[in-house]
């Protein structure tokens, strides 16, 4: 399973994009993870204008996260996070100052303490 946790800026990315979006996050997910396009997900939070500002500027910002299985190499990693990275680059035309990717295990709780 592989839950795509997108956080944009209202107005930034248009609606129509989603969809597009969408589709090609699962194939990557797919392609580079070998999870079944059925077993990934992907879901926006919205931020509305004016609640968030980069540089004392409104936010164009947008948070690719993806929460992944566990046991991938650190290069398989590093392979999907670039393709996602690339992908949003294309599909909306921002830039690399804009777009943060992550890919989490899951499972991965960032709050427990180190064993």
């Amino acid at each position: 399973m592989i839950t795509f946790n997108c956080t944009i800026q209202e107005g930034v990315i248009p609606d129509g994009l989603r969809e597009t979006l969408d589709a090609r996050l699962i194939r990557i997910g797919a392609e580079v993870l070998g999870v079944a396009a059925d077993d990934i997900s992907v879901h926006y939070e919205i931020v509305p204008q004016g609640f968030a500002y980069r540089g004392g500027l409104p936010s164009t910002t947008s948070n690719v996260r993806g929460v992944i299985p566990p046991g991938h190499s650190q290069a398989t990693r590093v392979a999907f996070m670039q393709r996602v990275q690339d992908m949003w680059l294309e599909v909306t035309g921002q830039t690399t100052d804009e777009v943060v990717v992550g890919a989490a295990d899951f499972g991965y709780n960032p709050h427990s303490p180190a064993p």
